[in-house]
Formats: structure tokens, C-alpha cells, sequence
């Protein structure tokens, strides 16, 4: 079956030349210069940038039908340029790499693709595809609100959303699925559905989030991932991921599902209610009904944002809810296998394949350049997940590739997902090249010293070979 992949990707000189200008953050990445005026510490943090601002929006819609009549590469050619950038002193033995032709599914360069190494944040597209691929593309996380009128109990409970707005959700009106629905639309559904709850006698509120059992704090993270405000505790139940601030690099609540509880009670007592006691922890009464209830974002939209933002949070709590919704444990290992098997079923290699969280921050996940390219290209091929370029950021545009390829040959071509980590440089992606034919690509290099500015150069380097290739 023809796959349905990018046409037409490549964006207008004067969009890329003017995002070029934008100091977008590589939102979990390391980026080169930041940390110069310190020693290089011992455990450094993957992930940091300079200070985020907004990117111009993609084009409205990347995706049609693409013919096969484009020349293809010469695989020989593209195997050389793999092996240059092994034998490149900025990369080193550990580097290997997969390309595809996204039409044919040809193999065009395996260097060692099928051997796992250490991924990095390219885990995330994993989690993603997979998730996607056996949830749909609409699939929707819905948080709750519970009354007990006898205890007069009001519970707020999880479902999974963790990019809840503290106030009103925007519903998709233009914006990304950060705050899509929001705490005080809960509220105004109580005030509706269960108007005694709100009538100024004593009622007390609850969050439940015991669907996801955890732990919360994935066992693998390092420390400073949580200390450095890179990931929150994956609770299922957050506002704007349990930032305490609206920066990116703020601080998480140490338990962001009793930071929502205390959100719905500002809400409440807005609305004319008198909340006794602190938000604790419990499960829904006995008794109860529903109230108020409010659906995420499509999953896809959120694909997009955890993949164009590489959000560590929203991650790793969409692959439990992955665990959730396919009756796992929503723990790390229930949430690993739900990834695995989605990929499985899609077709991709799983042999070497090991997961230890969703976002790519465990140094024991073991990935290789071949189940990456062959993720994006089943992905293509699956009807749920026909639109994955669409939620991979654009070189030189948007998200963690915006300072990457401006005013490059491969501005606008390529659509990636970076990853890094201490001595670990991966790039995953899809370039369209000179000729109009598209590949998919993986490389992956670990085992280096610390700064990433060498292998992420040559590897960026090959990318827009690819994009300017002839190559017959």
C-alpha cells in the first residue's frame, strides 16, 4: 500500500529566514554556550536552552499524497555519508545510523542500525506513534468532579490530562493543547449540576488520582531533572504540567494533582462556596456522582506538543495512560509494555527494545536507528497515525529544531525530534530531498564527552546533504 507521506513541506524562504531569528528553545536539550561560564558539571542537565519564545505557526497542512516517480538516492551514496560521519572525530565508533525511502521502504544506509543504544529524548517518538497508533488520533482524557451531598465532598479526579488550565480552557481556539480545558469550566459545571454544593455551607475537596498508581516519580530520573524543573511527578491530574510558574523552566509542584485540588477550590469559592480544610488525597465516596467533567485535547494535538516542545511531563503520563487505556498497570513497566506492544502491532522491530520511561530520560533505554526509522514509517502507514509530520517540529521553524537549520538547505525540509543526554546525540526525523523524494532518518551516537555541539553539528551536517541530494 502507498503511504501517505509529506509533499510540499518545504516553507517559504521569507518564514524560515525570519524564524531563524528566534532563540526557540530546545526545550529539554543542551544547547551550546549556555553553561560556558561554569565548570562542565558531573551530572549536567540534559534538556536546557535559552529562553523560550514563540515560533511561527507550520503551514496549516503538510500532508498529501506523495507519487513514487522521484528519483531515489543512491544507497551507496548515502552509506558513504553515514560512514563519514562515524569516521568524523565529532561522533566516534558508537554512531549508527538508518535511512529509508518513506514510499518504498527501501533500506538506503544501515550502519548498525539494528543495534539498541542509548536514545535520549528520541524516545518520545516511540511513545507517541504507539500510543497514537492503538489509542486514535481523537482519542480524549477526561477529568472529572464528584458531589457527595451527604459528607458534602467534592472530588476532583484524574484521568490524565496534566495540561489543564487553572482557569478557563481555550477548547483548541487557536492554540496548542496546553490548557485546552480548563478548572474553572469544572466549576461552572457544578454550579449547574450540584448548585448545593456551592451554597456556602462547609464542603471539602478531594483529588483522586488513584487510576495512576506510579510511582509518580519515575525511579530512573535523574535528581536534578526533578530539582531543575525538566519533569513534574506523573500523577495524571496537573495544571499546565505542575509548573508553579508560567516559564518554562519553572519549578513543579512537588504534587501537582493537590496543586489542581487547590485550583478547583479557587474556582469554587468564586463561585460562592466555603471550602473547610485543606485538598487531601482520597478516593471518590461511595455514593457519588459525577458533576462536571471536562476531555483534553485530542491525543494528537498532544503528540504535537510533546513532541515539538520534547515535554518530559506529558510523555511520560501519555504513555501510562497508554498502560491506562489498554489495561496495564500504569506504572513504568505497564506503561514500556504498552509502548512496546503498540509498536509490535504496527510492525516495527522490537527485539533489543527496552523502555524504562516514556520521555527518554533513563540512561537504560536501549533504542536503535532501525526501530526509529521504522516507527515513522509504519506511523505513515497506519491510518491512526497518517499525520505524524504534522506533530514533528520544523528545521529552522519551530520547537527543538528552530535554531538548528535556518537559512540551511534543510530549512523547512526536515521534520525531527532531538534527543540528549550526557554523551548521548540522537536526531529522528524525515527529510525531503532536492529531488522531492522522502526519507526517513535515524542517528544515534553515545558514548562521547559531554558537550553535544560535535556529533549535533555532523549529524545536522548529513541532514542537509540529504536535503540538497541528487544523489543518483
Amino acid at each position: 500500500m502507498r503511504r501517505k507521506v509529506l509533499a510540499g513541506i518545504l516553507v517559504p524562504a521569507f518564514v524560515i529566514g525570519g524564524a531563524g531569528l528566534y532563540a526557540v528553545a530546545d526545550a529539554y536539550d543542551v544547547v551550546p554556550g549556555l553553561l560556558t561560564a561554569e565548570p562542565v558539571p558531573v551530572t549536567p542537565a540534559p534538556f536546557l536552552t535559552h529562553a523560550p519564545v514563540s515560533a511561527a505557526p507550520a503551514p496549516a497542512s503538510a500532508l498529501s499524497m506523495v507519487g513514487d516517480d522521484a528519483p531515489v538516492p543512491s544507497a551507496e551514496h548515502l552509506q558513504s555519508l553515514a560512514r563519514d560521519v562515524r569516521d568524523d572525530p565529532r561522533t566516534g565508533t558508537s554512531t549508527n545510523i538508518s535511512v529509508i525511502d518513506v514510499v518504498t521502504g527501501d533500506v538506503l544506509v544501515d550502519l548498525d542500525a539494528a543495534d539498541p543504544q542509548v536514545p535520549a529524548s528520541s524516545t518520545k517518538l516511540l511513545t507517541a506513534v504507539s500510543a497514537v497508533a492503538d489509542l486514535g488520533p481523537d482519542h480524549r482524557m477526561s477529568t472529572t468532579v464528584t458531589w457527595e451531598p451527604e459528607d458534602r465532598v467534592l472530588t476532583l479526579v484524574a484521568g490524565g490530562d496534566m495540561l489543564l488550565a487553572a482557569g478557563e480552557g481555550h477548547g483548541g481556539d487557536g492554540a496548542d493543547a496546553n490548557g485546552y480545558a480548563g478548572i474553572a469550566d469544572l466549576a461552572d459545571a457544578i454550579a449547574l449540576a450540584a448548585p448545593d454544593a456551592l451554597d456556602g455551607e462547609e464542603v471539602s475537596v478531594a483529588v483522586d488520582d488513584s487510576a495512576f498508581e506510579g510511582p509518580a516519580i519515575n525511579p530512573d530520573w535523574p535528581q536534578y531533572a526533578l530539582d531543575q524543573g525538566y519533569v513534574a511527578a506523573a500523577t495524571g491530574l496537573a495544571v499546565d504540567a505542575g509548573r508553579t510558574s508560567p516559564e518554562t523552566y519553572a519549578s513543579r509542584f512537588d504534587d501537582p494533582s493537590v496543586a489542581a485540588g487547590d485550583a478547583l477550590v479557587a474556582a469554587v469559592t468564586a463561585l460562592g462556596a466555603t471550602v473547610a480544610g485543606d485538598v487531601e488525597r482520597a478516593a471518590s465516596p461511595a455514593g457519588a456522582s459525577a458533576v462536571a467533567a471536562v476531555p483534553s485535547a485530542p491525543l494528537s494535538d498532544i503528540a504535537h506538543l510533546l513532541l515539538r516542545d520534547s515535554d518530559n511531563t506529558i510523555a511520560e503520563v501519555v504513555a501510562r495512560v497508554h498502560a491506562l487505556e489498554t489495561g496495564r498497570p500504569t506504572t513504568p513497566a505497564g506503561a514500556a509494555d504498552a509502548t512496546v506492544a503498540g509498536l509490535s502491532e504496527l510492525g516495527v522491530p522490537v527485539d533489543g527494545l527496552v523502555l524504562r520511561d516514556g520521555a527518554g530520560f533513563s540512561e537504560r533505554n536501549r533504542i536503535s536507528a532501525e526501530q526509529l526509522t521504522a516507527a515513522i514509517t509504519a506511523g505513515l502507514d497506519s491510518p491512526n497515525t497518517s499525520e505524524l509530520l504534522d506533530w514533528l517540529p520544523v528545521g529552522g521553524l519551530e520547537g527543538t529544531v528552530a535554531s538548528r537549520y535556518a537559512e540551511t538547505p534543510a530549512a523547512g525540509s526536515v521534520r525531527a525530534k532531538t534527543g540528549s543526554l550526557t554523551g548521548v546525540t540522537a536526531l529522528a526525523g524525515t527529510v525531503q530531498t532536492a529531488d522531492g523524494r522522502l526519507l526517513a532518518f535515524a542517528m544515534l551516537a553515545d558514548g562521547m564527552e559531554y558537550n553535544p555541539q560535535g556529533p549535533r553539528d555532523a549529524f545536522d551536517e548529513m541532514v542537509n546533504a540529504l536535503a540538497q541530494c541528487g544523489c543518483e
